[in-house]
C-alpha cells in the first residue's frame, strides 16, 4: 500500500518534459581586470531606444534649438533652419529632415563658428580636430516624434550611431 501512495505522490507532484524549467545560470562572477560597474539600468549606455518604431506625430513641436555662444543664449527656430540647406535622406528607408551641423553653425553664427558641445537626453564634446574632419560630418536630422538627433555621417553620407538624441542645445566655441 505504501508503495501505491508513493507512486500516486510522485505523478502528482511531477512535471511533464515540456513545461519543465530551469533557473537561469548565475551571473559570471566579475574579473579582476574589470572593477568598472555595469551601466544603470536607465543610462544611455544601457538602453537603445530607437524611434523609427514609434508613430510619426502629427502634431510635433516646432524646431527649436537653444544656442550658447559667448555666454548668451538664443534659439533658433524653424525659420532658422529653413535658411539652410536642408537635405532629406533616409535611414532604414525612411526620410528625415537633415542638417549639417557644420552648415548650421557656419551659416547661422558666423564663418568660423564651432560646435564644442551638444546637449539633449546626454550630451557630447565635440573636439576640433571631429569638427575639422572633412570624413565625417557632424548631422542634426528630425525624428519621428518631431525632435532632434545628432550623430556623424561619413564621407559616403551613410549615419553612424546616434550619439545624442532629443537635442535641446548646442554650444559654440568661444
Amino acid at each position: 500500500m505504501r508503495t501505491l501512495w508513493l507512486a500516486v505522490l510522485l505523478a502528482a507532484c511531477s512535471k511533464p518534459a515540456d513545461k519543465v524549467t530551469s533557473a537561469p545560470p548565475p551571473a559570471p562572477a566579475p574579473s579582476p581586470a574589470s572593477s568598472a560597474p555595469a551601466p544603470a539600468a536607465g543610462s544611455a549606455h544601457h538602453r537603445k531606444h530607437e524611434d523609427r518604431r514609434e508613430p510619426v506625430v502629427a502634431d510635433a513641436p516646432p524646431l527649436k534649438l537653444d544656442v550658447v555662444a559667448h555666454g548668451a543664449t538664443t534659439t533658433w527656430q524653424a525659420d532658422a533652419f529653413a535658411r539652410v540647406a536642408r537635405y532629406t535622406l533616409g535611414n532604414d528607408g525612411e526620410a528625415r529632415d537633415v542638417w549639417s551641423l557644420r552648415e548650421l553653425a557656419h551659416q547661422l553664427a558666423g564663418p568660423t563658428a564651432r560646435v564644442v558641445k551638444v546637449t539633449g537626453d546626454d550630451s557630447q564634446t565635440v573636439d576640433a580636430a571631429a569638427w575639422d574632419d572633412p570624413q565625417r560630418t557632424p548631422i542634426l536630422h528630425t525624428t519621428r516624434r518631431g525632435t532632434l538627433k545628432f550623430r556623424w555621417a561619413d564621407a559616403a553620407g551613410k549615419w553612424g550611431e546616434s550619439s545624442v538624441k532629443d537635442v535641446t542645445r548646442i554650444e559654440l566655441a568661444p
